[in-house]
């Protein structure tokens, strides 16, 4: 838990900043996306100024919960621009559902030579302190869980926006509430999101409800590739350069599709590999439990939790699965303890 005092610090803060530019780490998610919105709510509501920036395109499925279009770095905003003064009258940085450079692509040569304060909320065991004032707490089940525990501490307002950011934080990222870290916690913290007007029913039509003809082509020809390794406790599955051109989507697409091979009973880990433009591949690792997931990715420079997990690798693709392949086999056969 964190402590009041430090609640405290990020209050005055806050209080005292005049205009703040708020991010995330790259592949923008729920709890991400919520997350950002909520503070950019809790700073105009106390008539600060608000820059929503993101590191990489938002998912089609999460652009409603932004009136206007959020810049996206690269796209909107240039290095050139970021490095050039652009955000010169922003006295404060909040960084929410990330401590890691590695996250943060491009922005983080900038952070780094930064002087503005920097504040930081996230729940992942990994980081690299990026904050002056840190509110990190690794029980929580999403960024956006700790964004409303510091919203009751100052006793701000809730708004039916906050409630609908935060609860689809927490809502994605507990899996719609069926992830291990759906504790009693998260749900009486659902509870209150919907008292205060979060509508269950209608975020989950714009979210699950809502996808692309292109994402589902996506899904398919994922699904096509499963490869099911070690007695079927291993599924694998990518997603090439030529499967984006050859559906018609895109990055953001991807979220949440190595879910769907968890269906199977028998799998204890999942693997999605994503080839990049580099010719590298972003895997995304989950477990049911009996695989530490964030173990294996630290140790190739990425990090998560013990159960949802992400790392960059080299390719081939052949031996960027085995490496991570035989990590797990090594677990599910206790000769890595």
């Amino acid at each position: 838990m964190i402590e009041s005092a430090t609640f405290d610090k990020v209050i005055e803060v806050i209080k005292n900043s005049t205009s703040a530019l708020v991010t995330a780490h790259t592949r923008p998610d729920g709890d991400a996306c919520g997350s950002v919105r909520t503070m950019c709510e809790i700073l105009r509501f106390q008539g600060k100024k608000a820059h929503p920036i993101f590191m990489s395109p938002l998912p089609q499925w999460y652009e409603f919960m932004f009136e206007e279009k959020v810049s996206i770095l690269g796209n909107d905003i240039t290095e050139e621009q970021l490095h050039g003064g652009h955000f010169d009258e922003c006295d404060l940085v909040i960084i929410v559902d990330t401590n890691s450079y590695v996250q943060l692509p491009v922005f983080d040569e900038w952070l780094k030579t930064n002087k503005k304060t920097v504040l930081v909320i996230d729940h992942h065991i990994t980081g690299d302190g990026l904050g002056d004032i840190e509110l990190i707490d690794p029980d929580a089940a999403a960024a956006g869980e700790i964004v409303f525990d510091l919203i009751n501490h100052a006793g701000w307002k809730i708004t039916q926006v906050i409630a609908e950011s935060l609860f689809i934080a927490i809502a994605t990222d507990s899996g719609w509430f069926k992830f291990s870290n759906a504790d009693s916690r998260i749900f009486r913290s659902a509870a209150e999101l919907i008292d205060a007007g979060a509508s269950p029913p209608q975020i989950y039509r714009k979210l699950y409800q809502n996808v692309s003809p292109a994402r589902m082509r996506l899904m398919i020809r994922m699904l096509n590739n499963l490869e099911l390794i070690d007695d079927s406790k291993i599924a694998v599955q990518c997603i090439m350069r030529k499967d984006f051109d050859e559906t018609g989507a895109s990055g953001p697409d991807t979220e949440n599709l190595i879910d769907e091979c968890q269906k199977i009973g028998s799998v204890e880990a999942a693997l999605l590999f994503v080839e990049l433009a580099d010719g590298g591949f972003r895997c995304s690792l989950r477990s049911k439990g009996k695989v530490d997931v964030q173990k294996i990715a630290s140790k190739h420079g990425g990090g998560g939790h013990k159960m949802a997990s992400g790392v960059n690798l080299k390719g081939p693709y052949e031996n960027a699965k085995n490496l991570i392949v035989e990590a797990i086999s090594n677990q599910l056969s206790g000769k890595d303890k």
